[in-house]
């Protein structure tokens, strides 16, 4: 066995998330034989750019955090979900515009705003009807879609959804540095960070053994990735190939 050691950027994580997400059987299937449907997010930009190249990933925002606080981008200069059926982008449909055609075997990915404790996603609300997931959730365990959340292991909380849920709404704070937000875990998601992404990529195990740093390290995390020779190796070549993931870029349009 051998061991790897390695420290990943936010940007980083999220292109390894990406990847990794591409090799998955159930991403595969859908693109080559039902409706593969990537909705807002920047983890899942990352995918997107993966499968069309060049793509502005600022785009691919709704919800966003950034140093103010909790926010929005300006919606008319966002880009719809990004949606293929059978490996066929079809340009200017949301998720909801071909929900009704969707059943197992179809996959829907929405990135999240935490892990919790529990290793479930949590995905905050700054829409009163619950933004994309309030139109797709439902829907998608009641037909059996497959639904993956891409999030970085720089989002975990000590603390799970069940803890806070009954705690706030979007009108209830007294005060709010940002925007007021509800919240939302995704139990029936299937949870993907990039321990799931290198152990599908590279069949090893990944163990997270720090977190944070300075310099353009912020939010990052040091991984132990273990296993067989060849494995790691292969792990630790793509890894090289990965440091170096410029940060994500600047969104203008935050409101």
């Amino acid at each position: 066995m051998k061991k790897l050691l390695v420290t990943l950027t936010v940007a980083e994580s999220k292109r390894v998330i990406a990847r990794g997400l591409l090799k998955t059987e159930a991403v595969q299937d859908a693109w080559k034989n039902g409706y593969l449907c990537v909705t807002m997010g920047t983890t899942s930009a990352y995918l997107v750019e993966e499968i069309l190249g060049e793509y502005d990933k600022t785009r691919h925002i709704a919800g966003i955090t950034v140093a103010k606080g909790l926010a929005i981008t300006d919606g008319e200069k966002r880009f719809p979900d990004a949606i293929f059926h059978k490996g066929k982008h079809l340009e200017r449909k949301k998720v909801i515009d071909v929900l009704d055609q969707m059943g197992p075997g179809d996959v829907i990915i929405k990135s999240a705003n935490a892990l919790g404790s529990d290793y479930v996603p949590i995905v905050l609300l700054a829409s009163r009807t619950a933004g994309t997931v309030g139109t797709f959730m439902g829907s998608a365990m009641a037909r059996n879609i497959t639904v993956i959340t891409p999030v970085g292991l720089e989002k975990c909380i000590p603390a799970s959804y069940d803890e806070f849920c009954s705690e706030f709404g979007m009108d209830d704070w007294d005060y709010a540095i940002g925007t007021p937000v509800g919240a939302i875990s995704i139990p029936g998601a299937i949870t993907f960070t990039e321990i799931e992404a290198l152990g599908t990529l590279f069949d090893v195990s990944v163990m997270p053994i720090a977190a944070g740093g300075v310099n353009g390290g912020e939010g990052s995390i040091s991984l132990y990735i273990s296993g067989e020779d060849e494995n790691v190796q292969n792990a630790y070549e793509f890894l090289k190939g990965i440091k170096g993931e410029p940060p994500f870029p600047h969104v203008a349009h935050v409101k």
